[in-house]
């Protein structure tokens, strides 16, 4: 008896039929989730990427401006993004001005003027700038800098990421006038 089921298991072992169909039950399935993963991320970061192009070339239209911009431009600029990006977006503008030396960070910043279209970000104001401080660069006194700020909502393909926005800062200062004005303020 103990013979019959040793020359059973050794058989079982050594049988090779319907290994490929048990492999492919567990591997399959291992290789959709690695499959749709790396999809998953990849989406991501050809949003991101694309968001930061289109911020950055959106950005250097209006440091161009050779006059002090208007909300209607602005609000081109918007549209412009959301045409590049094929998505809907936000977008606030902020001019700073540095006015005195100090430590790093918002001290010694003056907020100019700050616009966002259809008013969906708050402007931002000489106290709420922290909100964007690691975002700007080092200026010397007396410079400027126009602020771009995107916000692009995102629906993650998975619940794998945490992901429901995708955030661009760009700084930039203008290219042919000392300060980017707003028109019907005074910088």
């Amino acid at each position: 008896m103990t013979r019959l089921i040793r020359r059973l298991f050794r058989r079982f072992g050594n049988g090779t039929s319907g290994s490929v169909s048990v492999e492919a039950v567990f591997v399959v399935p291992m290789m959709m989730l690695g499959l749709f993963g790396f999809y998953a991320f990849w989406d991501v970061y050809r949003t991101q990427n694309m968001v930061q192009k289109a911020s950055y070339a959106v950005a250097d239209m209006l440091s161009r401006e050779m006059i002090p911009a208007t909300l209607p431009l602005i609000d081109g600029l918007e549209d412009t993004l959301e045409f590049l990006i094929q998505r809907e977006a936000r977008i606030r503008v902020t001019s700073v001005r540095r006015v005195s030396d100090g430590p790093t960070g918002t001290t010694g910043l003056d907020v100019l003027w700050s616009y966002s279209p259809g008013n969906v970000m708050l402007p931002l104001t000489d106290q709420t700038l922290i909100q964007i401080e690691p975002d700007i660069p080092m200026m010397a006194v007396g410079s400027n800098m126009v602020i771009f700020e995107v916000v692009v909502p995102y629906t993650a393909m998975t619940d794998m990421l945490e992901i429901d926005t995708l955030n661009e800062v760009v700084s930039m200062r203008p290219r042919f006038l000392p300060t980017l004005c707003l028109q019907g303020t005074i910088c």
